[in-house]
């Protein structure tokens, strides 16, 4: 696994008075994928989505984002399990990113598939993941060629 972190990057204000640039915060992880696509998960992909939580709740400490550590949490767990069991690519690349207004969460497999919501079924054992994703985040989109989940959530007064 292979990480990149900055923390809080608080620009510097203009000379001229006016506003600077936003906050902007930022993690890039890049997981190597242990199981080959199609494949049941090994156990050290079974452990991934539990890493990228406690790393993505460390984050929102230090970016004074701890409101939203549980959706995060939530939203992480859901794609990156995803991405690892649908995903073709030989790693799994997570952005993690938030500015003043939003918490932006990319996650991209190397699949060109894009993921597409199974119907509800309560009594399923999974398939929901998509809709929870949905309902949590404020945005949800897949990039044009289809190898990248992108959720946000707009950051308010819940912050801190």
């Amino acid at each position: 696994m292979s990480f990149t972190a900055l923390g809080r990057a608080v620009p510097k204000p203009p000379f001229d008075g006016a506003r600077g640039a936003p906050v902007v915060r930022l993690c890039v992880v890049s997981l190597e994928r242990t199981t080959p696509p199609g494949q049941p998960l090994t156990d050290a992909d079974r452990r991934r989505p539990e890493q990228l939580r406690r790393l993505s709740c460390a984050l929102l400490e230090l970016w004074d984002l701890r409101s939203y550590v549980d959706d995060v949490e939530l939203l992480v767990s859901e794609l990156v399990t995803n991405a690892l069991q649908h995903g073709a690519g030989p790693a799994v690349h997570v952005r993690i990113c938030a500015d003043d207004d939003h918490l932006h969460l990319y996650v991209e497999d190397g699949s060109s598939n894009r993921p597409v919501p199974r119907p509800m079924d309560i009594e399923a054992e999974n398939g929901r993941g998509l809709h929870m994703v949905a309902a949590i985040a404020d945005h949800l989109d897949t990039s044009e060629d289809g190898t990248t989940v992108h959720c946000a959530m707009a950051l308010s007064e819940r912050a801190a």
